[in-house]
């Protein structure tokens, strides 16, 4: 895994050095331009936030992309001589961009990703009062709910009618979700903050509360158990979540992006069709106007960790680990740029420390993307992964990138 990480970043690093520094300024003068739409009305954040975080998706599908020809055991995977065609690079980035958009604002938003999008946003507005103090994705409003409702609706027109629409309408329906999965994510983290200050306050449950209050306060030690339980889960979602969170990104993209048109559906999926097929037909209606699409782009991610699982302890506690040293890597590689460049006026460290930020940003997440490729593709090496991904058949393609038609003969 190691060595695949290394010949990745010997052979690839340019690719990867470009993609990055696109999709930052593309994501720089996205938030630039918003900060004018912010000065007219707040609810502009919503609108352009969106944006900013597609920049850097489509970055990031860019590099794992332009790294797939340097793993050998997906490589395997594609069989190309039982008629299976793949798709043209641009088909396979734009088709990646719009599956992966949920899984990636799901991680955007579970660890907080979106704060730095917010405060640059508001940054740039130049708008001093309310810096950092209101967030467009920490409001339920009317106007939330609106904008969540009428771009799920067009995504979804965008998709049932995507047959008879011109090729560029795909730019709309990317826009679109992207735009109600961010809101959602949103709305529904200020939602379970607000409903657990609700049951927090109410009398109800007043007694609960006092009597935990009271074992505390007898118990000192229970406090510091606690207390100790709640910063080793937070540590452990920072160093166990958050790797596995991209591994299973990194699935969507290359799962997507496998040539496929005659694999069966695996006889699970056949199954649940069958019962499917047996329900009333106005059931049958709602269901897929609720869900099309979203199951299918979770399916890649449950295989992933079917193949995480089969690769073992050992590799998967070296992903880990070089995960994390490449993550505090950064924080020493940030520390030893400010070291050697020695004191300097405030001034002076207004803009320098951008530039420092920049590349350090830009050095971890090539080594993580580079890292994160080579797991991916580990967890393929053995036989047994691979009549796993054979037997998944077409289930594990997103339901944003269409299985290829054969030629014609």
């Amino acid at each position: 895994m190691l060595y695949t990480a290394l010949r990745v970043l010997a052979r690839c690093w340019p690719a990867l050095l470009l993609w990055f520094l696109l999709g930052w300024t593309i994501r720089a003068l996205i938030l630039r331009g918003g900060g004018y739409l912010l000065n007219i009305d707040e609810n502009f954040g919503l609108l352009v936030l969106p944006l900013a975080v597609l920049a850097m998706l489509a970055a990031y599908v860019g590099m794992f992309l332009s790294v797939r020809r340097e793993l050998p055991h997906l490589g395997i995977a594609d069989d190309v001589e039982r008629g299976e065609v793949a798709a043209k690079p641009v088909t396979q980035w734009r088709d990646s961009l719009l599956a992966a958009i949920l899984p990636f604002f799901l991680l955007y938003v579970a660890w907080n990703l979106v704060r730095a999008d917010t405060v640059d946003l508001y940054f740039a507005s130049l708008s001093q009062d309310n810096f950092g103090t209101n967030d467009p994705t920490e409001s339920i409003t009317p106007v939330s709910v609106t904008i969540i409702v009428v771009a799920f609706t067009i995504r979804w027109l965008l998709g049932r009618f995507s047959a008879r629409l011109p090729r560029w309408t795909t730019l709309l329906a990317t826009y679109f979700e992207a735009l109600w999965v961010l809101v959602a994510l949103g709305v529904i983290r200020d939602i379970l903050v607000v409903v657990g200050a609700w049951f927090s306050t109410r009398q109800m449950f007043g007694w609960a509360v006092d009597w935990w209050a009271g074992i505390r306060e007898a118990f000192a030690w229970i406090g510091v158990i606690g207390d100790a339980f709640g910063w080793i889960v937070s540590q452990v979602g920072t160093v166990v979540g958050l790797p596995l969170a991209w591994l299973a990104f990194a699935s969507i993209i290359y799962f997507g992006t496998m040539p496929r048109s005659v694999r069966p559906a695996p006889a699970s999926a056949r199954s649940a069709s069958e019962r499917w097929s047996r329900l009333p037909v106005w059931v049958r209606a709602a269901g897929t106007a609720v869900v099309s699409g979203v199951l299918d782009r979770w399916r890649p991610v449950a295989l992933a960790a079917r193949l995480i699982w089969r690769s073992g302890p050992i590799a998967l506690g070296a992903f880990l680990l070089a995960f994390a040293l490449t993550t505090a890597g950064g924080e020493w590689l940030r520390m030893l740029a400010y070291r050697l460049l020695g004191p300097h006026e405030t001034n002076w460290w207004y803009g320098a420390s951008d530039v420092v930020g920049l590349g350090v940003a830009t050095v971890v997440a090539v080594l993580q993307v580079a890292l994160v490729a080579a797991a991916f593709d580990h967890a393929l090496r053995s036989d047994a992964a691979q009549e796993l991904v054979e037997d998944a058949g077409d289930a594990v393609s997103s339901a944003a990138a269409p299985a290829a038609a054969p030629p014609r003969s």
